[in-house]
């Protein structure tokens, strides 16, 4: 069974649309649960009235997904992003991989808007010229890529390091090193370019690109998270 984990924290705007991508899925037997970190909104409400499960957690996602990790039922997990819209077979894709002896990984994902620009500027920040692989080419996956793992492969592992940003760098990393991980490049994943729309494309791409740069430095997560803030 596949346990399906969305982290939230204010996401009223899209807790529905999130729950209606995952109960469309076909063929997997899978659990929904909502991982919130303390939201102020309607998202908790939003998600009783779906029949959601929904586990309190400490605030951050390294911390929540950890925390829903622990209370999930599911052999696999997938961790999920309340912005992502995806096919009606992305679980039972997921499932084929790990039946086919892979561990882990994560999938293709594109933007529901401005996807071109967005994929060009990070080309660009990241002097893809001619080497046009993305991280996730190279077994390292981002939320946005929504990693996927065996529940005894992350137990391994000892889940998420527990710190404010590039808790899934972090993870993905270890996870390829020591396990067998996949890039699924079809189904792809959608995500929302809201952050992009409303901090600045050019602004977010470097971002991203530094606070990697960084944090492979070793300077502090604390320090970084400070400088990427919430959009929401």
């Amino acid at each position: 069974m596949i346990s399906a984990i969305i982290v939230t924290f204010n996401e009223e705007l899209f807790i529905h649309s999130i729950i209606d991508e995952l109960e469309k899925q076909l063929q997997v037997e899978f659990e929904i649960l909502l991982a919130d970190g303390g939201s102020t909104d309607r998202t908790i409400d939003f998600a009783h009235q779906r029949g959601i499960e929904i586990i309190s957690c400490r605030k951050g996602k390294s911390c929540q997904m950890n925390d829903a990790a622990k209370k999930a039922k599911g052999d696999i997990l997938f961790f999920v992003h309340a912005d992502m819209k995806f096919p009606k077979h992305t679980l039972s894709e997921i499932q084929q991989h790990i039946e086919n002896g892979f561990d882990g990984g994560g999938f293709a994902n594109v933007f529901d808007e401005h996807n071109d620009k967005i994929k060009r500027i990070g080309n660009l920040l990241n002097f893809r010229f001619f080497d046009k692989r993305e991280q996730s080419d190279k077994g390292i996956f981002y939320g946005d890529n929504g990693i996927f793992v065996r529940k005894k492969a992350f137990d391994a592992l000892g889940g998420f390091k527990e710190i404010p940003i590039m808790e899934d760098y972090e993870f993905s990393k270890r996870l390829s090193k020591q396990f067998n991980t996949v890039k699924i490049s079809d189904p792809f994943i959608t995500v929302s370019a809201r952050r992009h729309a409303k901090a600045g494309f050019w602004k977010t791409r470097l971002q991203w690109v530094l606070i990697r740069v960084l944090f492979k430095w070793g300077i502090s997560p604390r320090l970084l998270v400070r400088w990427y803030g919430d959009v929401r």
